[in-house]
């Protein structure tokens, strides 16, 4: 007997826990609308009362927004505009992207929404996608004495990363990233020694950095995107893989080992120009982005010096030896296509207003003396 009845009010005090949020909220919800009803009235006084317990406890966010709305249009009526501009900027952190017009909402709520901005001063997103390298030759160096056919194709990479960009104002914002890319070309060299062929596989790894100038549109659901910027290009690591094929007679005699380092051969540090745009499309307070880029590399990242011998700096590399290449000085382009996610950090806030007078009375007269 006394088991069931611990069961009994062990269900009955849950089922009464499930039932208080709903209660709460629906007791709530007519405190909002006996707000509304004594707004109406013009009884504006009374609100702040009325609707006390429910903004500490009880509203959702949706019904603290309408209330912070009438508390805002109350104080506006009441002449007292320190409450309203709070009351004003509570709403907004309940509802960052409201935007009040003078079709729908009262002219004096149109006129204070114009102290404020949400407009968030950082703003983090992340990107992945693929790549494709394309080595641009400055100068051709090879250790072949017959004229050979090089045919240089572009191999598909990887990159993913992140970013923050600085807002200046709605559309314009400068911007740095982090991006971790996989790059990747390969070189098919013919008529070596007029019969033998020479097959060559890049690989690197980077780190990239941009610094970016950035202008996108800051209305609708799709919202077109471009920038502008310079990268510096960290090389991580550069291998190769090369196969030598000797045509002797009807024989083939294909020489392959492993992968070469060419890493001590590059520079570590490199530079490039940076160009691209994109879309946005809006869902929610977040967006997700297709991005297409391009990286036009300013640096050759063939070592001169470094070029023919191993990382000891005497020693002929197994590239030359075996293999017969050497590294052309050249420059690396990036054609690199992305899709991303943006999360704003929004910041409500009121709007500083400094004039010309005001900003350089601040920048040039020494603190403390007054004119």
């Amino acid at each position: 007997m006394f088991l069931l009845a611990r069961r009994f009010a062990f269900f009955f005090f849950l089922l009464v826990g499930l039932a208080l949020p709903s209660f709460s909220q629906q007791n709530c919800e007519e405190v909002l609308n006996q707000a509304s009803a004594e707004f109406d009235a013009g009884r504006f006084y009374s609100l702040p009362a009325v609707l006390k317990t429910c903004l500490e406890k009880g509203f959702t966010q949706e019904q603290r927004f309408r209330a912070y709305y009438l508390l805002a249009q109350a104080y506006l009526v009441l002449d007292d505009p320190i409450a309203a501009e709070d009351s004003y900027l509570k709403l907004l952190r309940e509802n960052p992207e409201f935007v009040p017009n003078e079709k729908n909402d009262p002219i004096d709520l149109v006129y204070l929404s114009r102290k404020f901005t949400t407009r968030p001063r950082f703003t983090p997103h992340y990107r992945m996608g693929a790549n494709i390298s394309v080595p641009r030759v400055i100068y051709d160096v090879n250790t072949f004495s017959s004229d050979v056919s090089i045919d240089r194709t572009p191999q598909v990479g990887i990159q993913l990363g992140a970013g923050l960009d600085w807002n200046i104002n709605d559309r314009w914002s400068i911007g740095a990233e982090a991006n971790f890319a996989t790059k990747s070309f390969s070189e098919v060299v013919l008529r070596v020694a007029k019969e033998d062929k020479a097959e060559i596989i890049d690989r690197s790894t980077w780190l990239d950095v941009p610094i970016l100038v950035k202008y996108s549109y800051d209305s609708g659901k799709w919202r077109p995107f471009a920038y502008v910027g310079l990268a510096m290009n960290l090389l991580l690591s550069s291998n190769a893989s090369l196969t030598f094929t000797d045509y002797t007679g009807n024989n083939l005699k294909p020489s392959e080992g492993p992968d070469e380092n060419l890493a001590y051969k590059r520079n570590f540090l490199n530079k490039s120009i940076v160009v691209g745009g994109g879309i946005k499309y809006k869902i929610g307070k977040d967006y997700i982005y297709v991005d297409a880029r391009y990286m036009m590399g300013l640096t050759n990242l063939t070592i001169p010096e470094r070029n023919y011998y191993k990382a000891d700096g005497t020693t002929l590399a197994n590239t030359v030896t075996e293999y017969q290449y050497t590294s052309d000085f050249f420059r690396l382009d990036n054609l690199s296509l992305s899709v991303g996610y943006i999360r704003p950090i929004y910041d409500p806030r009121k709007i500083k207003k400094l004039s010309a007078k005001g900003f350089f009375r601040k920048l040039f007269l020494p603190k403390g003396k007054k004119k």
